[in-house]
């Protein structure tokens, strides 16, 4: 789901990286919103909120929004920045790094005081490494954290369906990766919604786990077509 690159890459492991990803968002979407009364999963509002503070010249609350847009982005950068410094000496850790500091800061926010005002920039953070990692390990085909750019090209998919235009196979496959990232995010935030009024920050240890068996699955794969590569090697004598 996660090593594969290039010509390896295949649908499949782009539809599985939707699901869960999504799902993920979804999550921790919904959950700062209510507990911290403020979106974690995307920047589109804050810059809005940005724009509002500097009008009314509150300094204090445009600052803090800045903050919040900066973790966002300096998540993505230590996503980009693990990922291709570990890509060609230790390929296990160039994905499973950046996974494992977002499971740390999730966790981190799960046995912090959510009233803490730093919660909501660790989230951001979090959901930055998160969207920098799917989107290079997609080829920029994914994207989980935010809904706007994938309801325009489900849009854009539907259009060129009806008119039977373009490469329909690629449509087709876009359309269902598209609808299964807003379907899952929307689910994610459905249960989200459910729990987190009744479990709080309990509802993190979701996406943990969602996260870590994502990792576990990633590694056995990875094992296993090393085992074959190697029976292969035998076979030819190489």
């Amino acid at each position: 789901m996660l090593q594969s690159k290039g010509f390896h890459r295949t649908f499949k492991h782009n539809l599985l990286l939707a699901v869960f990803f999504a799902f993920v968002a979804g999550i921790i979407n919904v959950y700062g919103l209510i507990d911290l009364g403020t979106f974690t999963t995307n920047i589109t509002g804050h810059v809005g909120e940005l724009a509002l503070s500097a009008e009314m010249l509150d300094w204090k609350e445009a600052g803090k929004v800045i903050y919040w847009i900066a973790s966002f982005g300096f998540g993505s950068l230590i996503a980009s920045l693990l990922i291709n410094y570990f890509e060609e000496k230790k390929p296990k850790w160039s994905y499973s790094l950046p996974i494992l500091i977002e499971i740390g800061f999730l966790l981190w926010c799960f046995f912090s005081d959510k009233e803490f005002h730093f919660q909501t920039n660790t989230l951001l953070f979090a959901m930055g490494i998160q969207n920098g990692i799917v989107s290079v390990v997609s080829g920029k085909v994914v994207r989980t954290t935010h809904l706007t750019g994938m309801v325009t090209d489900v849009g854009l998919g539907l259009g060129k369906l009806f008119l039977k235009k373009g490469n329909l196979v690629f449509v087709k496959r876009s359309l269902i990766i598209n609808t299964s990232v807003i379907t899952m995010f929307i689910v994610g935030g459905l249960l989200s919604a459910t729990l987190t009024f009744q479990i709080h920050e309990k509802v993190l240890l979701i996406p943990v786990l969602i996260l870590i068996s994502i990792l576990i699955y990633d590694l056995k794969t990875i094992e296993s077509g090393l085992r074959k590569m190697k029976k292969i090697r035998e076979r030819l004598h190489i």
